[in-house]
């Protein structure tokens, strides 16, 4: 498919049957043998789950990992982007100065090498970057916790049931808590994306497409490591007055390649994320 007809295309995920799911199932049911009446992985009855966390089973739907994100935010008081951004990589991602550095240049090859956008990395680690054609600003990066991220289902987990009265969960030490950060490219003028996105003949953009670069960090427990996924956009994240799709590409350091999809509503910011690993079957 053309890109252009693929930023037109917003692909429906059901996560309905995801949620609160209490088997540990895993064998799908033959088709010929369940038009045949042979044994089938149908229950009966299925029954509602009262429980207070996510059970979810191992290789949902046949994937390795599945994990479903939502917020629903409720934003209070000021988020200083720069100084939390250097938290999340100081604090939350436990680098030091060298790994950081490393980080930003990596975001940067990337974008030159995706979307044909050059950054010298010649400004401090924390400071903003205009690309050499001048028509995009590279910015780090923290959301706000308030913001409500929230994975709510890990395939093979019990997740807690985190959240606040009218949001998704916004402590950022909570179980389950998506916290996101990285390397985020604002488009400022209209222009030309290149590199492999944009192929020989380019992909034009208007001012105020993003593109993104980063890593989630799920807190697990208080005794566990957090759950660390590099995503990469597959393409812009382009300003509509409807919810807008967000692609990328996901790398894990033992699950591998992987993808993200998902859309985020224009007006109230909520968040609805699914991800897979491998990206698809």
């Amino acid at each position: 498919m053309d890109r252009r007809n693929t930023l037109k295309a917003i692909g429906t995920v059901g996560i309905a049957g995801a949620l609160g799911l209490g088997t540990s199932g895993t064998v799908s049911a033959d088709r010929a043998d369940a038009a045949g009446g042979g044994d089938s992985n149908n229950p009966g009855r299925i029954g509602n789950y009262g429980g207070a966390k996510t059970l979810t089973p191992p290789n949902l739907g046949g994937f390795d990992h599945v994990l479903v994100y939502l917020a629903e935010p409720l934003v209070e008081g000021d988020w200083s982007v720069v100084e939390n951004a250097e938290r999340f990589q100081r604090e939350i991602m436990g680098r030091d100065e060298e790994a950081i550095d490393a980080d930003r240049r990596a975001a940067e090859a990337f974008y030159e090498e995706r979307f044909g956008l050059t950054f010298e990395g010649d400004t401090g680690l924390f400071e903003p970057e205009e690309s050499t054609d001048g028509s995009a600003v590279l910015n780090p990066f923290y959301q706000d916790p308030d913001v409500g991220y929230n994975a709510y289902v890990v395939s093979g987990r019990a997740m807690p049931n985190n959240h606040d009265d009218g949001a998704t969960n916004r402590d950022e030490m909570l179980a389950g808590k998506v916290r996101d950060g990285g390397w985020i490219v604002s488009i400022t003028e209209e222009t030309t994306l290149g590199g492999s996105y944009g192929g020989s003949d380019g992909f034009d953009i208007g001012a105020g497409g993003t593109l993104a670069y980063g890593h989630y960090n799920i807190k697990m427990g208080d005794n566990e490591d957090p759950i660390v996924i590099q995503y990469e956009s597959e393409h812009p994240i382009l300003p509509l007055d409807m919810p807008v799709a967000f692609n990328c590409d996901l790398f894990h350091d033992e699950w591998g390649e992987g993808q993200v999809r998902g859309v985020t509503g224009a007006q109230s910011g909520g968040i609805r994320n699914v991800l897979t690993f491998p990206p698809s079957l």
